[in-house]
């Protein structure tokens, strides 16, 4: 089994929020010997996400930051850094999508752990939340064929099965997906144009005779 690639941090964009106090001096200093380009502020910007790599934050801030994503959908890496380890807190990190946790005070180590957790955890959280929608659309496509079955078996007097290879048999004969051919009778398609498609699809030239 081939090993996964030892991440290589140098040049990565660092967004810290923290007020400016030793923790955050500390953090400073040791992304800086790992060659990453920090960025120090109290609070974020809107705009500032979209040029981030991985994202410190401070998760024991009276007030919690919002980050513009849906919860448990992060677009970058989230590193939660915690002195206060209560289960609310944890629980809101999690609930946000934090991969990793950095324990206040910051010290000379734990920072690289830290990072690398984060690497793996949010590739596995991508993964994840990839699967989840390919799901979902499955879900929602089978939905529609389902509607759209429902429709020929009306207009054609149809049982589910006949009307399940109708529509198998017309997406075929317009080379089209059968979720697609769903979606435009869903749409308002009428599915009485689909009466001869078997016909035309099965039709074959006649046989020139034996002489």
């Amino acid at each position: 089994m081939k090993s996964a690639a030892i991440p290589v941090f140098r040049g990565r964009r660092v967004l810290l929020l923290h007020k400016n106090d030793r923790d955050r001096q500390t953090l400073e200093s040791q992304l800086n010997r790992l060659g990453m380009l920090v960025e120090s502020r109290d609070t974020a910007q809107r705009h500032d996400w979209d040029l981030i790599d991985v994202c410190f934050f401070d998760a024991d801030s009276e007030k919690r930051f919002t980050f513009p994503w849906a919860c448990n959908e992060p677009k970058i890496p989230l590193i939660a850094m915690m002195g206060s380890e209560t289960p609310e807190r944890i629980k809101w990190c999690l609930a946000n999508g934090v991969s990793s946790f950095l324990v206040k005070p910051v010290r000379s180590s734990g920072t690289y752990l830290a990072l690398m957790q984060v690497e793996h955890r949010f590739a596995e959280l991508k993964r994840i939340n990839t699967q989840i929608n390919e799901l979902l659309e499955r879900v929602k496509s089978r939905r529609i064929v389902f509607k759209a079955l429902l429709q020929i078996m009306h207009a054609f007097k149809l049982n589910e099965d006949q009307a399940f290879e109708k529509l198998r048999s017309v997406s075929m004969h317009q080379q089209v997906s059968i979720e697609a051919l769903a979606v435009s009778i869903v749409c308002g398609e009428p599915v009485e144009s689909y009466k001869d498609a078997d016909a035309a699809k099965n039709k074959s030239p006649n046989k020139l005779d034996d002489h």
